[in-house]
């Protein structure tokens, strides 16, 4: 799929109008996980992930030519967990942000142990071009 193919897709999607596919049924799922990328990285997906991943996955099924399943089976695919926490995560876990700043240099020696560490999960897209 060219750049251009791709940046149709999208404006037809933001415009809920439908689009055909080119390949078998196996197509359409690979086709849904490269506009999943290139929509999810040009949001702000670093800030708030799982906010991202509600604004794609509400334009997608507003334009109706993908199921909620399909959608979240792709980002299913795509999420890892990680500890390297989101400015949303860290708003959702207040006590998990004071913590994070007792680690840094400044507040070395007010460091209460080791807490629970919490998982955040976040997407990791191919980067298509």
């Amino acid at each position: 799929m060219s750049q251009y193919e791709l940046n149709e897709i999208i404006q037809k999607i933001k415009a809920k109008s439908p689009f055909d596919f080119k390949e078998s049924h196996q197509g359409k799922s690979r086709v849904l996980r490269i506009i999943v990328s290139k929509l999810y990285y040009s949001l702000d997906y670093q800030k708030e992930p799982q906010a991202t991943r509600e604004k794609i996955t509400q334009l997608l099924l507003y334009h109706g030519q993908f199921s909620r399943e399909e959608i979240d089976e792709t980002f299913k695919s795509s999420s890892r967990e990680t500890t390297d926490y989101s400015i949303e995560f860290l708003k959702q876990h207040p006590e998990l942000a004071r913590a994070e700043a007792l680690k840094s240099k400044e507040f070395r020696d007010e460091e209460d142990g080791e807490a629970e560490k919490l998982i955040e999960t976040k997407y990791i897209f191919p980067h298509y071009t």
